[in-house]
């Protein structure tokens, strides 16, 4: 068995753009999200628990006030994974690294 510390393993980066259009409500979901590219690897079909998409998914939903999405256009966000320990469960996470925002 090899010992890891948790500060010396890969870090995953999503690249993801974000599309809105002129008279479409953010807040109510009407943009649409695609995965532009990754650096790491993403677990898209985790059984019994919280899949790389989903969290993707959560990140953007949290943070759209901070994203700045123009009205019409796209933002590029590049996210980090992270996480946190809770009892003695990792609870994995990812957090906003940059945004670009392009305006049509």
């Amino acid at each position: 068995m090899a010992k890891e510390r948790i500060e010396d393993r890969a870090v995953n980066y999503v690249e993801v753009c974000i599309y809105t259009e002129s008279g479409c409500n953010v807040e109510d979901g009407e943009y649409s999200m695609r995965i532009i590219s990754f650096i790491g690897t993403l677990d898209i079909s985790s059984i019994g628990g919280v899949d790389d998409i989903s969290l993707v998914k959560a990140c953007i939903e949290e943070n759209l006030d901070d994203l700045r999405l123009p009205e019409e256009g796209c933002a590029q966000v590049i996210l980090k994974e992270s996480g946190e320990w809770e009892d003695n469960h990792w609870l994995k996470y990812y957090e906003l690294e940059r945004v670009c925002a392009f305006e049509s």
